[in-house]
């Protein structure tokens, strides 16, 4: 045979046993069943170990202010927290009835999402260090510090690899093989 039909199915061949094993991996580490098995994609927590990237790019600060004229007023309607910014850099600027606000300075961030309050003194936001990573943070405006931080992935591009390859290495859900 000629080497110039060789090559194609040398090269197919070759990428076949460099990604099975990534396949392979990637399967165990998914919450619940993987990626072929979601009926849409979706957001999944704790896959990515972020390291020390939501600390090292934020910034939590008090400065001397009086109360924000415009903003998103708690459910107390006490407190209230205004959003600048989004892409490189992004600030929330927090006042709960004190002599001060609380400045949350984002930076190398890829975007800021689903800032809202989730009772009348916790605020739920999602920075997002990337097209796929994020960390969801949770701030107490009365302790002035962030009590939750857990890493989040969006599962789309997985989803859309595990399909990809299910007719060739098969799948759990999607019986091709």
């Amino acid at each position: 045979m000629s080497s110039q039909f060789c090559r194609p199915r040398v090269r197919a061949h070759l990428g076949l046993v460099i990604a099975a094993p990534i396949v392979a991996i990637a399967a165990e580490g998914w919450p619940g069943l993987p990626p072929d098995c979601w009926s849409e994609s979706r957001m999944v927590h704790s896959v990515q170990d972020l390291g020390d990237l939501w600390q090292r790019n934020t910034k939590i600060r008090t400065r001397p202010a009086d109360k924000p004229s415009v903003g998103q007023v708690s459910p107390n309607r006490g407190y209230v927290y205004v959003v600048e910014g989004s892409r490189p850099s992004a600030r929330i600027t927090i006042y709960a009835e004190k002599d001060h606000v609380v400045d949350i300075d984002f930076v190398e961030l890829f975007g800021l999402s689903d800032v809202r309050w989730l009772n009348e003194k916790l605020i739920f936001m999602r920075p997002w260090w990337g097209r796929i990573a994020a960390t969801d943070l949770i701030f107490d405006v009365e302790q002035e510090k962030i009590i939750y931080a857990e890493a989040v992935t969006d599962g789309a591009l997985a989803r859309q690899q595990y399909l990809e390859s299910c007719p060739i290495h098969g799948c759990k859900c999607v019986n091709k093989k």
